[in-house]
């Protein structure tokens, strides 16, 4: 018997309100994305099927009773089961939208998802049925907004705290300042050793301290800011040899090839998106 074959679409759009918030519609067959990162808090509800992710560190298996949740920076995968498909519907909220949220709400200027899945068929369902009437423009703006404030106010009373700074241990102050430091030079040619000398560790500890802290390596954490970058590039308008150049890669095949694997459409197909 023959293997299924691959399949998947992706779709990104914004809701026609004056907010940071993009939505990202995907139906995957018998295939996944590889390990990624958004600038951005993340919810994501499943239509129909079942979802293979990597979330919080372990292999999770989603279906439609779950919300799932995605801290900024927080790695995580997807993909449908083998010989199997599903499709979901992610929302993407910039950090300016959520602090307009909590000083409004909740009179705090910043929130962490303290679970990565919470259980809720009924949130899932309201959440499905608001981004389709968007999608399909069912729904005016004005009972578009106050029903997706209403369930974010939701969510944050479910699922969040205020993120209280508690005192870091070295490790994990050490992993930051790399963090900042690939942030701050991610279009430069970076070596394990410019990266060790900054924080002046041995590069091989700071390797598998990396890799434990974080479940990739320092390498694949600097593409994945540099394709974060390219993302806010190509929605502002930039062209794709600039945005490339521009973010560190070495040339427009190479942002191509990395682009398509985390977000399931070419660059330009993405622009497209935002114009």
């Amino acid at each position: 018997m023959e293997d299924k074959k691959s399949s998947y679409s992706v779709k990104f759009w914004q809701p026609n309100i004056q907010e940071d918030v993009t939505f990202y519609k995907s139906h995957l067959n018998n295939c996944g994305f590889d390990k990624h990162i958004h600038d951005e808090h993340t919810v994501s509800i499943i239509k129909h099927g079942v979802m293979d992710s990597f979330l919080k560190g372990s292999k999770q298996k989603i279906n439609n009773f779950y919300v799932t949740f995605i801290n900024p920076d927080e790695v995580h995968s997807n993909a449908s089961q083998y010989k199997n498909e599903y499709q979901s519907y992610s929302i993407y909220l910039k950090p300016s939208y959520i602090q307009k949220l909590l000083h409004n709400s909740f009179n705090n200027k910043e929130i962490f998802f303290n679970k990565g899945l919470l259980e809720d068929k009924q949130l899932a369902q309201k959440l499905l049925n608001l981004v389709e009437q968007d999608e399909q423009k069912q729904i005016s703006k004005l009972d578009f907004e106050c029903r997706l404030v209403q369930l974010l106010n939701k969510i944050f009373l479910e699922n969040t705290s205020a993120k209280i700074y508690t005192k870091l241990t070295a490790h994990d102050t050490m992993i930051q300042k790399a963090k900042e430091y690939m942030n701050d030079n991610y279009q430069l040619n970076l070596s394990l050793d410019d990266i060790a000398s900054e924080l002046d560790v041995s590069k091989y500890h700071f390797l598998r301290l990396f890799k434990e802290k974080t479940f990739i390596s320092p390498h694949a954490y600097l593409m994945l800011r540099r394709l974060e970058r390219a993302k806010h590039s190509l929605q502002k308008g930039e062209s794709i040899i600039t945005t490339a150049y521009d973010c560190g890669f070495n040339d427009q095949s190479h942002l191509h090839r990395r682009f398509k694997a985390v977000t399931g459409a070419t660059p330009k197909q993405y622009q497209n998106f935002f114009k």
